[in-house]
């Protein structure tokens, strides 16, 4: 049902994770009406294999907005415009009849470590840099181009059109095969100064520009909602339909980071830095990736921290027994318990360092080689120095990410941050205080799916663009100031935290 005061017309944004595919509705003010999730497989044919249906991301998108249409009293001539976000790097191969012709080989696939190797020989991964942002990794979509041609040539040559994935439920809504520039910066295929797919590159790679779909502006109207689509999903025929974008760009329209000098961090497993800039830079150093934004007019520095959320989670899996417990006692989250126990620890754990590598570094020294450490454990520690430890080394992943975009010339003031860790106001605290930089978290902490219906508002022309229309739209609910002395303090045992794991370094082999 509709809470009263969230009054038509409404925006439609359409999240398809790697897990789920969420829809939510918003009123024009950003307050959420409704949303509803429907989960999808990843299969694994073959080890270091992962693919996913593009029928099932169909399917999901289909339940998921029937839902909320049917289930909460919503017109569907209330609904003035929508959008689509996904997971990027994924490919989906359509004939001319717009089938799929394969299952899709998504992001957190690796088959294509071989063709990725010999991207480096067919042209200089310095001159991929320069065009397109992005190093030579495997993740990207052309490695994964080449793999389904060298290894399934009749799909290759039966394809029309090569898609991305929320491109295919775009083309499912509107019947129009496009794709938006923030997701074609992510295939290694494109060029981030013209926004056109590179000759260059494609030529080397032997691909035929002509397979891939016109790349438009997020903003931009791909089509209208078709009847047969409409039936499907009980919207309304001829809502406007935007390109849509990837979905960490969209986070970060949806959390209102659209200017340089903010970054959006979205938190779970890992935390995913996104930095907006003015101009497409490259980062020579290969630590950022530089995409395309949703915003027109704005690129953006991304960044992984591997295993931030991650590390707290493995440690409530296998350390928290007691504490999951009390947590089923009390009627609250393990979670808030852990940090009742780290608040009461002063900051730098009294000699304890934690190092979250469990699957390798990545920002702020990547290093696929790295471990996990607790480093420093005395008698007089407890699980409460444990915690905190965790809580600080995600802080100083990021105080030493933020120091790589400053030496890069970004110099970020204001940080939003959304997604799992945020709900901890003392970790939140935490990395305030670490990084000397205020962070505000957003009153929808899922945010991607505001920045999708934010985008669908502009098709839809109620809003005049995406940046002011986020400005407008996203409400801050919490912000951690930075304590100045706090601060001074951790800088201090920053720069001992990082002269220990120089030394771990030498034992990664």
């Amino acid at each position: 049902m509709v809470e009263g005061g969230l009054k038509p017309p409404y925006i439609l944004g359409i999240d398809s994770g790697t897990s789920a595919c969420k829809a939510a509705l918003f009123t024009l003010d950003g307050c959420m009406v409704a949303e509803a999730s429907i989960d999808h497989r990843v299969y694994h044919p073959k080890p270091d294999y992962a693919e996913q249906d593009p029928l099932e991301w169909w399917d999901s998108a289909v339940k998921a907005v029937s839902y909320i249409v049917k289930k909460s009293d919503v017109n569907p001539d209330d609904i003035v415009g929508l959008s689509v976000d996904s997971q990027r790097e994924a490919v989906v191969f359509i004939d001319k009849g717009g089938e799929r012709l394969t299952r899709s080989i998504i992001w957190l696939d690796r088959r294509a470590i071989p063709q990725a190797r010999a991207i480096s020989r067919m042209i200089d991964p310095q001159r991929i840099l320069e065009i397109t942002g992005l190093p030579v990794d495997f993740i990207f979509s052309a490695p994964k181009i080449l793999w389904v041609r060298e290894n399934t040539p009749e799909i290759y040559e039966g394809a029309w059109k090569i898609l991305c994935a929320k491109d295919y439920i775009v083309y499912k809504l509107t019947g129009r095969p496009v794709t938006d520039y923030t997701m074609a910066s992510r295939t290694m295929l494109f060029d981030i100064f013209k926004l056109r797919w590179s000759d260059e590159v494609c030529e080397a790679l032997g691909i035929d520009p002509s397979i891939l779909p016109e790349a438009l502006g997020s903003w931009e109207v791909a089509g209208e909602v078709t009847r047969d689509a409409a039936e499907a999903t009980g919207l309304k025929p001829g809502i406007p339909v935007a390109c849509g974008g990837g979905d960490r760009p969209c986070e970060a329209l949806g959390a209102g980071v659209v200017d340089e000098g903010m970054a959006n961090i979205g938190t779970g497993t890992g935390s995913v830095f996104e930095i907006p800039l003015e101009e497409p830079r490259p980062d020579r150093g290969m630590r950022f990736d530089c995409c395309l934004h949703v915003v027109p007019g704005r690129w953006e520095y991304e960044g992984i921290v591997n295993a931030t959320g991650a590390s707290l989670r493995w440690f409530r899996d296998n350390l928290c027994l007691a504490e999951a417990l009390e947590a089923g006692r009390r009627g609250v989250s393990v979670y808030s318990i852990l940090d009742e126990e780290a608040s009461r620890i002063p900051a730098g754990c009294e000699g304890l360092y934690y190092y979250p590598h469990l699957w390798g570094a990545r920002l702020p020294k990547p290093n696929p080689k790295a471990r996990g450490v607790f480093y420093g454990i005395l008698y007089s520690h407890g699980r409460g120095h444990l915690v905190r430890a965790i809580l600080e080394a995600a802080a100083f992943q990021y105080l030493g990410t933020l120091r790589i975009s400053r030496e890069l010339g970004v110099e970020v003031k204001l940080i939003r941050m959304v997604g799992g860790e945020s709900k901890s106001r003392v970790w939140n605290k935490i990395k305030a205080d670490v990084i000397g930089v205020k962070i505000e978290v957003p009153r929808i902490r899922d945010a991607a799916a505001l920045g999708s219906a934010i985008l669908g508002g502009v098709a839809a022309e109620v809003y005049s663009d995406p940046r002011s229309a986020a400005l407008e739209v996203v409400k801050v609910d919490e912000i951690y100031e930075p304590d100045p002395l706090t601060h001074k303090i951790y800088e201090r045992i920053y720069e001992d935290y990082m002269r220990v794991y120089s030394k771990l370094e030498e034992a990664f082999v």
